[in-house]
């Protein structure tokens, strides 16, 4: 993944840092609650479509098994797709910081100059996992947000002062990682 950020980087930027987020439990004290929550709900609603659904066919057209399969498709991925951000994140998505922005690559490449990147702070959860959040779709976004949120892509419109979301997740801390958050984002 080094190699792949190296790639990105303009002529005369100088990779400073990269690393990957610090590994991590799906279902940690911060997401248990709500990724269970959610299963319990996704599992109510792809049931009741399913039950209405079978309902009114065998009073009119009769069942389409397709259809039946589709919604059960539907609903599996929904329950899945906690877990899978988890992976992705754990495992394919890598971060860089330059002397002139950050980079993340994993599902898309993305970067973000440091002087699009206002208010930027530095937020840990229940289970010590330390994240980089930036601009104004982070700052209201509880912990168990913030995993889910770091998957997503960043949001960083060109025409746009600052970049609206930019998460790193769950960074593994060392002194040279803060110096260089501190020199570049004024970060502590």
């Amino acid at each position: 993944m080094e190699q792949k950020l190296r790639e990105l980087l303009e002529e005369d930027e100088k990779l400073l840092w990269c690393g990957a987020p610090e590994k991590f439990e799906t279902l940690d004290k911060t997401n248990k609650q709500s990724i269970l929550t959610g299963l319990v709900i996704k599992i109510a609603i792809t049931a009741g479509i399913l039950v209405y659904y079978i309902l009114a066919s065998v009073k009119g057209t009769g069942v389409k098994w397709g259809l039946v399969a589709a919604i059960l498709a539907c609903g599996a991925y929904a329950m899945a797709n906690p877990f899978l951000t988890a992976r992705r994140l754990r495992d394919k998505t890598f971060y860089g910081l330059t002397d002139r922005r950050v980079l993340r690559t994993g599902a898309n490449d993305e970067s973000v100059p440091y002087d699009r990147m206002k208010s930027p702070a530095l937020r840990t959860d229940a289970d010590g996992h330390t994240s980089l959040l930036c601009g104004p779709r982070t700052r209201d976004l509880k912990p168990r947000q913030w995993r889910s949120e770091a998957d997503a892509a960043f949001i960083n419109g060109p025409d746009d002062p600052e970049a609206v979301r930019v998460i790193l997740y769950n960074l593994p801390m060392s002194s040279t990682l803060k110096k260089i958050l501190k020199d570049h984002l004024d970060v502590e």
